[in-house]
């Protein structure tokens, strides 16, 4: 679980002026999760602070969102949830649009300000990579995308499913004309499998919209797998930069 403070909704995310990380585990059973929060979010609500609002997007089920909203409620903080296909500009064309992963809703949504490209695929390396498709036109359209195990997924599972494999940091993993050692061979084939994901994807979509694909990497894998996809463009904190542009657009459907 991760969370920021940002200065303000029509401010533009830069960098966060202070940021959280805590596994999701200190957070379980979710049902209980309002005790983690007051734990270590609680602080953050500090009326000195002078927080105007909580933005939520939320992968962890119905009663987490509900800790975070009794968390609000009691500081007196409104509570926003990211939602899929509540603005007009941009849609996805997902069959359930509420199953779609919150996050990377929020990642796709941070194109909007970002890119001027026809055709975008923005990837996120996490525990899983997610490749989702985003068409620029009178509107923005998610026309979905593929969900991957993750490099770190791969790399922890070759060693914790193999008798000597060892753990390699992807990170310490140099390009090289051929692996000459058991930690190249583990880091850079992982390194090509998932680059060849994108590559595959983007060349499918380049044939199919004739047009360039704009690649945006995000995640904490995004540095690491930006040495194997140079032509790729960084977009750091997508998902707070999402999130924000879509309590934005509320906040501005609101006013209207």
């Amino acid at each position: 679980m991760k969370w920021c403070l940002h200065a303000g909704a029509n401010i533009p995310f830069e960098k966060p002026s202070a940021f959280f990380s805590h596994p999701t585990a200190e957070f379980k059973p979710f049902t209980q999760s309002f005790l983690g929060l007051q734990r270590y979010l609680a602080p953050t609500l500090n009326p000195s602070l002078g927080v105007k609002a909580v933005l939520l997007s939320n992968v962890l089920g119905p009663d987490f969102e509900e800790g975070v909203r009794a968390l609000c409620d009691s500081a007196g903080v409104p509570l926003h949830v990211l939602t899929v296909n509540r603005h007009a500009e941009v849609q996805s064309a997902y069959e359930n649009p509420a199953s779609l992963g919150k996050d990377r809703w929020a990642a796709c949504m941070a194109l909007l300000e970002v890119s001027q490209a026809k055709v975008n695929l923005m990837v996120s390396f996490g525990t899983a990579t997610t490749l989702d498709v985003v068409i620029r036109g009178k509107y923005w359209q998610h026309l979905g995308g593929f969900i991957v195990p993750g490099v770190e997924t791969m790399l922890r599972s070759l060693h914790s499913n193999t008798a000597e494999l060892p753990l390699v940091d992807l990170g310490k993993s140099r390009a090289t004309s051929w692996p000459v050692n058991t930690q190249q061979a583990i880091g850079l084939g992982v390194a090509r499998m998932q680059k060849t994901m994108v590559d595959s994807v983007a060349a499918e979509l380049e044939s199919e919209h004739g047009s360039p694909v704009a690649i945006w990497l995000t995640g904490g894998g995004a540095p690491a797998m930006h040495v194997h996809l140079p032509k790729a463009r960084l977009l750091e904190y997508a998902v707070f930069k999402g999130l924000l542009l879509d309590y934005r657009l509320t906040e501005k459907g609101a006013a209207a």
